[in-house]
């Protein structure tokens, strides 16, 4: 199956079950790109327009990560999937840590220590390989959890899956991403990798008069579509070609499906756009993930999404 199909499936049915309207377009709908990372690659993956076609192969171990925004309220959620089964290992690891996770969160909990209570559960496991190699499952180390807020998918707080020590606290009424990565094969440490997808605004001030000033029309132009269809929410090159194709700006017309890629390079080089690249460990290892969104009560915290299936 086509990754592009497989993001473009997710995607459609987010919007149709939000209610996505495109005349108030940030008021519900995707929170950010679906990612779709393979193998070696944790995170930050999905398809860029005019890129080869890629497919999901047999002996691929998949995460699927995506997300829903209603009126700047996010829900985040992934899962791993592989159709061969040397990947349950170390898939069961990566969700018993992430449920451990779950299980230790709540309001005035240690960030710390529950990083800790995660590392235990995942590294407490192996992945036994069809050679007969025995290969110990590690958390990735830099990459986590973290704290949500309206039309911010991280809001300043992080969880990562060892105990990394300090003094930082869950409070009630906040929201978090519970997520866990785990490797087999790997250093449990990722670096970016290959062509980027991932973008989002640092903020909404951003830029200010002067900067502006520098910037060229396609820049400006490119801009504006940002800002009115994603905010400070992520988005990838694939949404930008679909809201481009709605434009009457005829600088944002064009055959070359990759002409966003200089505008997009130049606003990233203002620091008025971040790139997030693709995340990897060693190439050979694999990598898998799962992830819920929690809110914490007073009275205790509920898993947002949860569902008969994860």
């Amino acid at each position: 199956m086509a990754l592009k199909e497989i993001v473009e499936m997710v995607e459609k049915g987010t919007s149709t079950l939000v209610g996505f309207d495109a005349r108030s377009p940030l008021r519900r709908g995707w929170a950010f790109p679906t990612g779709i990372s393979l193998n070696e690659v944790a995170a930050h993956d999905t398809v860029n327009p005019g890129d080869p076609p890629r497919w999901l192969k047999p002996t691929d171990l998949m995460k699927l990560d995506f997300g829903v925004q209603v009126e700047g309220h996010i829900l985040d959620c992934a899962f791993s999937l592989a159709f061969d089964p040397r990947h349950d290992e170390l898939m069961r690891a990566v969700q018993e840590a992430t449920e451990e996770g779950i299980r230790n969160a709540g309001p005035d909990a240690l960030v710390a220590e529950i990083g800790g209570c995660i590392r235990e559960v995942m590294e407490s496991a192996e992945v036994h390989r069809p050679d007969g190699k025995v290969l110990p499952v590690k958390s990735i180390k830099n990459l986590t959890g973290h704290s949500i807020a309206p039309y911010k998918i991280h809001a300043g707080k992080s969880l990562p899956s060892v105990n990394t020590g300090g003094d930082v606290r869950m409070l009630c009424g906040e929201l978090w991403a519970i997520e866990t990565f785990g490797t087999a094969g790997g250093v449990g440490y990722v670096t970016g990798l290959g062509n980027c997808s991932h973008f989002m605004r640092p903020n909404s001030d951003a830029p200010g008069k002067m900067q502006r000033c520098a910037l060229s029309q396609g820049a400006l132009s490119l801009l504006d579509i940002i800002d009115r269809r994603f905010g400070t929410l992520a988005f990838c090159p694939r949404w930008i070609l679909q809201e481009a194709a709605q434009s009457k700006s005829p600088l944002l017309k064009g055959s070359d499906q990759r002409w966003w890629s200089a505008p997009l390079n130049e606003l990233c080089s203002m620091g008025v756009v971040n790139s997030y690249p693709p995340l990897a460990d060693l190439q050979g290892s694999y990598t898998a993930q799962y992830e819920h969104t929690i809110l914490l009560g007073a009275r205790g915290k509920e898993v947002l999404t949860r569902g008969a299936d994860y």
